[in-house]
């Protein structure tokens, strides 16, 4: 087979100021709605937010996100079991507890739903860019954007007409990522060259370097830990 099967994904996150028309941005959300969802429940929401000042709020809580100020649409991607419980109200049932399962599943939920959204949008000619520094800002999300228990902000995700064309970036070998019926340990070589590979990627030429400043001891990962993990708490997700 020759040729990509999709368009392949750039993250846009330079924009035209041209609002997206509403008729495109419906049909987009409406592709976006198709997405498979576990036991037919949609356990997500997305929040647009198109008021200027809880955009730049919500980037300044977040550290300050270029893209997330300029792009003409913004939504807050979040797993959200709160409608679910709502709905077992109307018919007078208690709603379980089940924090940790019910984050993963309403995480799935959101993130096919986002995936979708990106490919219809791309496919329609706009621009998009997910946005993983909302967590950066994450302890002020909720209160924000007006977020009840049961509803856990995941990612932003910036949509427009492109205004630059990046090229395609690397990506780690198929070989390293893809594993048949068991799981299999990438050789040392095999590790060494993936990370030559996704060098370019970097703008010191070290993708090792990368990692090492978000995942080591010490590294934003686990700067990031302890308010996502009170945050978690607190929107329902985390100890009873």
């Amino acid at each position: 087979m020759s040729g990509p099967l999709l368009a392949p994904h750039r993250s846009v996150r330079r924009f035209k100021p041209d609002p997206v028309p509403e008729e495109l941005l419906v049909a987009v959300l409406a592709e976006a709605q198709r997405a498979p969802t576990d036991a037919t429940a949609q356990m997500y929401s997305l929040v647009r937010v198109t008021n200027r000042d809880l955009r730049l709020a919500i980037s300044q809580a977040c550290g300050g996100v270029p893209p997330m100020e300029s792009a003409p649409e913004f939504f807050l991607v979040c797993a959200d079991l709160h409608r679910v419980q709502a709905l077992l109200k109307l018919e007078g049932l208690p709603f379980g507890h089940f924090p940790h399962i019910g984050l993963h599943f309403a995480t799935v939920d959101a993130t096919l739903v986002a995936q979708r959204l990106m490919d219809a949008a791309e496919a329609a000619g706009l621009g998009v860019c997910p946005i993983g520094a909302i967590v950066n800002g994450i302890a002020r999300l909720p209160e924000l954007c007006q977020l009840p228990p049961l509803v856990m902000p995941l990612f932003g995700l910036c949509l427009g007409f492109p205004d630059e064309d990046p090229p395609l970036r690397p990506r780690l070998p198929m070989g390293v990522v893809v594993h048949e019926n068991t799981y299999r340990e990438p050789e040392a070589f095999e590790l060494q060259e993936a990370a030559t590979l996704m060098n370019p990627i970097t703008r010191s030429g070290s993708w090792l370097s990368v990692l090492a400043r978000y995942f080591a001891t010490g590294g934003i990962m686990e700067e990031r830990e302890a308010s996502f993990t009170a945050t978690l708490e607190r929107q329902g997700f985390g100890k009873p």
